[in-house]
């Protein structure tokens, strides 16, 4: 009998432990797909569901819908999309896709009246190249839009099938965030550049992008993803870059831009 007893209670044990086991199991790390658009990147984080994140150009309908379909995600299967910040070359089909998806759009909440004008704001080059840009090849309009959530605060982002949160960095512009999984990757949007003309060459080369509306702010907010769990940079243009690389670039002893 106390044979018994005893192979009962061991058996109870083990299916105990081995259910908290299951119940602690974290869940498997989602697939990152990235589609290179006219100016820009579009990142689709693959859960449970997909998260967009980022709307390109308003030229891309053509190129996203090829890139959706090339990757097997219909537009029921996006659940939310993410616009890192409401420049044109990243806001540009945001109207579009919650109209495809049914999909909320989130939003800074700083960005918030680029959207409203379908217009962004002044850029502010950082070197010639950037000035360059912006007089002769960026069209500043897209299609307006009303955000369904302004982030003004971090948020979890389970609800939509990623293991992950989405956190303010205003910076760039005055509403940018910033995508942190779980599991140590981070989607930046243009707080970093990868390589050269737009990451057209050496895009695993991390570097300071050709605008931003607060220089020192923004890389305020590089050295504190540095000093947090990023190991890996997903970025607007060119990318992904490592760690090493945006340290290198932009490492804590790097001077303060002028």
């Amino acid at each position: 009998m106390r044979r018994r007893f005893a192979a009962f209670a061991a058996l109870a044990a083990g299916l105990l432990l081995a259910g908290c086991a299951a119940a602690v199991d974290p869940p498997p790390a989602p697939d990152v797909l990235t589609s290179k658009l006219g100016l820009s990147n579009l990142h689709a984080i693959r859960g449970s569901r997909v998260v967009l994140v980022d709307a390109g150009s308003r030229s891309d309908l053509a190129r996203l819908d090829a890139e959706l379909a090339r990757v097997g995600i219909a537009w029921k299967d996006v659940s939310a999309l993410i616009v890192t910040h409401a420049h044109s070359d990243h806001a540009g089909l945001a109207a579009e896709i919650r109209r495809r998806s049914g999909a909320p759009i989130m939003l800074g909440r700083g960005d918030a009246p680029m959207a409203r004008a379908g217009r962004h704001d002044d850029l502010q080059p950082t070197n010639f190249t950037a000035a360059v840009l912006k007089r002769f090849v960026i069209d500043p309009t897209f299609e307006a839009f009303e955000p369904d959530v302004l982030v003004d605060a971090e948020q979890r982002l389970d609800r939509f099938g990623v293991a992950g949160r989405v956190v303010p960095m205003p910076g760039h512009t005055p509403g940018s965030l910033v995508i942190e999984l779980d599991d140590g990757r981070s989607f930046v949007g243009d707080m970093i550049l990868g390589g050269y003309l737009g990451g057209a060459l050496w895009p695993g080369r991390a570097g300071e992008h050709y605008f931003h509306a607060d220089r020192q702010r923004n890389l305020d907010n590089i050295h504190t993803l540095l000093r947090g769990r990023t190991r890996l940079f997903y970025l607007g243009h060119g990318g992904p870059v490592t760690r090493e690389s945006v340290a290198d670039a932009f490492g804590a002893g790097a001077p303060a831009p002028r």
